[in-house]
C-alpha cells in the first residue's frame, strides 16, 4: 500500500474510486430506505445501480495498483514491482467477485468466494511483509552491543515493525472469512459471522495503523481520516451482524436497520476517500 500511495496518478486514481464508491454505496443507501415503498421494483433498480458502482470504483482501484507497479517497473525497483503485482492479483479477483455480484443482481455465491481471495492474496502479501521484516530486525544491525546506552522507547518502539504487519496480516484474513461467508447470504447464522469476522479483521487493521501511528512509524496528515474510517467500517460490519440477527416483523423495519449499517458505511466510504484525497494534495505540493 505504501508503494501505491507514493506517487501522485495511483493516488489520483483511488481518489476517483474513492468518490464513485461513495456513489455506488449512496444508491445502496437510498435502496434501503426505499425496501418498504409502494414501488418495489425502485429498490432493487436502485440497488443494482449501485452494485455497478461499486464495479467501476473497484476499477478505479485496480488502474491504480497497475499504475504502481508499472511507475516500480519504470524505476527499475523489481522487489516493489513483483509485490505490486501480486496486489494486482489480488485486487483483480477482488474486482472479478465484484462483477460477478453485479451481474447477478447480487445473488452470486461465486462472487463472495472469489473476492474473498482476492482479499486472502492481499493477506498473504502482508504475512510475507511480516517474515521479511521480522528476519532484518533480527539481523546483526539490530543487535545491542553490552556496552551500547539504552535506546530510548520511541526509537526501540520504531524497530518492532514485524508485529504490527502481522497483526495486519491476520486482520485481512479475518476480513477474507468473513467476506466468503456472505456467499450464503440470507442464512441468519453465516449472515452474523460474516459481520463479526468482518468487524473484528477491520478492526484489527485499524488497531495495528495506530500503533503504528502512536510508534511514530506514521505521522502523514491522512492517517486520522483513514483511521475514522477504518474504524466507521469496522462499526457498519458490526451493525450489520445485529441487524442479520434480529427478526424484524415488516420490511420497513428491516429497511429502517439496513439504512442504518449501509449510512455507516458511507461515512467509513467518504472518510477514507478524504483520507486518500489529502494525500494527493501532500503529493502535488
Amino acid at each position: 500500500m505504501e508503494r501505491i500511495i507514493k506517487s501522485l496518478a495511483p493516488t489520483a486514481l483511488l481518489v476517483v474510486g474513492a468518490v464513485v464508491f461513495v456513489l455506488g454505496t449512496a444508491f445502496l443507501l437510498a435502496s434501503d430506505a426505499t425496501l418498504a415503498s409502494s414501488t418495489p421494483g425502485a429498490s432493487g433498480d436502485l440497488a443494482q445501480a449501485g452494485r455497478w458502482l461499486q464495479f467501476v470504483a473497484w476499477l478505479c482501484i485496480l488502474g491504480a495498483v497497475c499504475t504502481a507497479g508499472w511507475e516500480a517497473i519504470l524505476h527499475s525497483e523489481w522487489a516493489a514491482g513483483a509485490e505490486v503485482a501480486a496486489a494486482a492479483v489480488g485486487t483483480l479477483l477482488l474486482t472479478i467477485g465484484l462483477a460477478a455480484f453485479a451481474a447477478s443482481n447480487g445473488s452470486s455465491p461465486a462472487g463472495a468466494v472469489t473476492g474473498a481471495v482476492g482479499i486472502g492474496v492481499w493477506a498473504l502479501l502482508v504475512l510475507s511483509r511480516a517474515a521479511r521484516v521480522s528476519l532484518a530486525e533480527q539481523g546483526p544491525a539490530h543487535a545491542v552491543a553490552p556496552d551500547a546506552p539504552v535506546p530510548s522507547p520511541v526509537r526501540n518502539a520504531r524497530g518492532h515493525q514485524a508485529e504490527l504487519w502481522l497483526a495486519a496480516a491476520i486482520g485481512l484474513f479475518a476480513l477474507a472469512i468473513g467476506y466468503g461467508f456472505t456467499s450464503a447470504a440470507g442464512s441468519t447464522g453465516p449472515d452474523i459471522a460474516a459481520g463479526l469476522l468482518q468487524a473484528i479483521g477491520v478492526a484489527v487493521l485499524a488497531a495495528s495503523v495506530a500503533l503504528a501511528r502512536s510508534r511514530r512509524m506514521l505521522n502523514s496528515r491522512p492517517v486520522p481520516a483513514a483511521l475514522t474510517g477504518l474504524a466507521l467500517l469496522a462499526i457498519s460490519f458490526l451493525a450489520y451482524a445485529i441487524v442479520a440477527g434480529l427478526a424484524f416483523g415488516t420490511l420497513t423495519a428491516l429497511g429502517a436497520g439496513l439504512t442504518v449499517v449501509t449510512a455507516v458505511e458511507l461515512a467509513a466510504v467518504v472518510a477514507i476517500g478524504l483520507a486518500a484525497w489529502t494525500r494527493v494534495r501532500e503529493l502535488y505540493r
